[in-house]
């Protein structure tokens, strides 16, 4: 087989690193078949490892380029096959007496009153130290809040958590009595003004005759018409009738 590009080299040598040893260094949960979604790998590698150039075709080309195969790409997700997944999962250890979650903003406020529930088809990726739970939750959101988790009373009361590499747990759901965080900020909805009300329009009785008040009105404010001088019509009228029986006069 023909030498890999330096690029691909080193970009095979860290999946191999990162899918078949330790996915839980880079905050990555592996399915039951080993299994990442490639957008949550590739969101890790920009972040953690400079790999920020790394794109969907790059993994395409290790998988058709690499003999014998080192990974498989199924769909919008990918596993490492040589040597293995990594299996990182110990069920049944203790967890410590506290545990940590960073949220996205939008979240807080559901969180605050129902709890954490996982999304459906993953799993609440709990961290040991505050510094961790908030470096991976900043690949979602720049500005997570923090939910502490009171991890061995949740334990007692039987909520399952797994131990998953050397610093995570995982957990399908935890209730808001074992979770501390801050109360979400009051969001001020500013109230609407209130419609006036259109006053009802009386149906007419049979028989009856409505009157337009409001054009009866309208018609009587209106000014009287002018002739071409200026005067009202009926001043107008009265000269003219003056004028006809002056003339009557001088013609007797």
């Amino acid at each position: 087989m023909a030498r890999l590009p330096r690029q691909l080299e080193d970009l095979a040598k860290v999946l191999t690193y990162v899918l078949c040893h330790r996915p839980d260094e880079f905050g990555l949960v592996l399915d039951p078949q080993g299994f990442v979604p490639v957008k949550q790998l590739l969101k890790a590698l920009a972040g953690e490892c400079g790999f920020g150039y790394a794109r969907r075709h790059h993994l395409e080309q290790l998988v058709g380029l690499l003999t014998p195969p080192r990974f498989e790409l199924a769909g919008d997700k990918i596993r490492g096959i040589a040597p293995g997944p990594a299996d990182l999962r110990r069920p049944g250890e203790s967890a410590p007496a506290l545990l940590y979650i960073g949220i996205s903003p939008k979240a807080h406020e559901r969180v605050f009153a129902d709890g954490l529930n996982a999304p459906a088809g993953q799993e609440l990726l709990l961290a040991r130290t505050k510094e961790l739970a908030l470096k991976l939750a900043r690949r979602r959101n720049p500005d997570p809040v923090l939910v502490t988790v009171q991890a061995q009373a949740a334990a007692q009361a039987g909520v399952a958590l797994v131990a998953y590499g050397e610093d995570l747990y995982l957990a399908q759901e935890i209730g808001r009595p074992f979770l501390h965080l801050p109360p979400p900020p009051v969001t001020f909805v500013k109230p609407e003004k209130p419609k006036p009300e259109r006053a009802p329009v009386p149906r007419p009785l049979p028989g009856a005759v409505m009157l337009g008040f409001p054009e009866f009105l309208e018609k009587a404010a209106r000014p009287r018409s002018k002739d071409k001088k200026g005067e009202p019509a009926w001043k107008s009228g009265t000269r003219a009738l003056r004028r006809e029986r002056r003339k009557r006069g001088r013609d007797k």
